[in-house]
């Protein structure tokens, strides 16, 4: 995926669906850095290798 794009996810809650086995985690987006995504959820900070996502759904602000 390309990094201006996931850029546009900074700041926001995302659903990221990925081969492998992280499907459908719902999470916020903190930064992305070269290959790499970093994410935070209820407990853990993630680090996702950008070229395993299929797809990203940005959730609407309420």
């Amino acid at each position: 995926m390309a990094a201006k794009m996931l850029e546009e996810c900074i700041g926001k809650q995302v659903s990221i669906y990925m081969d492998g086995g992280l499907a459908g985690c719902v999470a916020t987006v903190l930064a992305v850095e070269d290959n790499f995504l970093k994410i935070e959820d209820k407990k853990t900070v993630r680090y996702i290798n950008t070229d395993l996502i299929q797809q990203i759904q940005v959730k609407k602000a309420k």
